[in-house]
């Protein structure tokens, strides 16, 4: 595999949680008719411009799989993507890419879509002119109100 490891044991848990949801592996019609030893090639490409994000949860995805999965990625995490952009090259068994299909592309199109999004903000707002001002810049009196007065 030629992506990073993915960096957080709650990743790998939800990677689990998402390939045990999905039941996969238990496909009778991929197991039925694609052979065993068959091996393929993929790749997966944007619709849409956007930022890329999710690629070690798509390389989890697959460790979880079937290590003998390979993965190339085109473009590292926080690349900003065209339509009809490689993101990725797979490559292996049949059977494991049909089996990690579904649940690498649902990471991939939530977390591009968060990217995406995000980035959208920023760009928004990269032109204004904000002043941000924390609790010890303010003057003194700005920070606690003031007691009421006894008369």
């Amino acid at each position: 595999m030629t992506t990073t490891q993915f960096p957080s044991a709650a990743g790998r848990a939800a990677v689990a949680a998402a390939l045990a949801e999905d039941a996969s592996g238990n496909d009778i019609t991929t197991a039925w008719s694609v052979p065993e030893d068959l091996a393929a090639t993929a790749e997966v490409r944007t619709r849409q411009s956007g930022i890329a994000a999710g690629l070690p949860a798509v390389a989890e995805v697959f460790a979880q799989v079937d290590p003998e999965v390979e993965i190339e990625a085109s473009v590292a995490d926080g690349a900003r993507l065209a339509a009809g952009d490689v993101l990725l090259r797979l490559s292996g068994p049949a059977r494991s890419l049909i089996t990690g299909e579904r649940t690498a592309l649902n990471f991939l199109q939530r977390l591009c879509g968060i990217a995406t999004l995000t980035d959208r903000y920023v760009q928004a707002v990269a032109a204004t002119r904000t002043r941000r001002r924390t609790a010890r810049l303010r003057p003194r009196h700005s920070r606690r109100p003031r007691a009421a007065r006894r008369t």
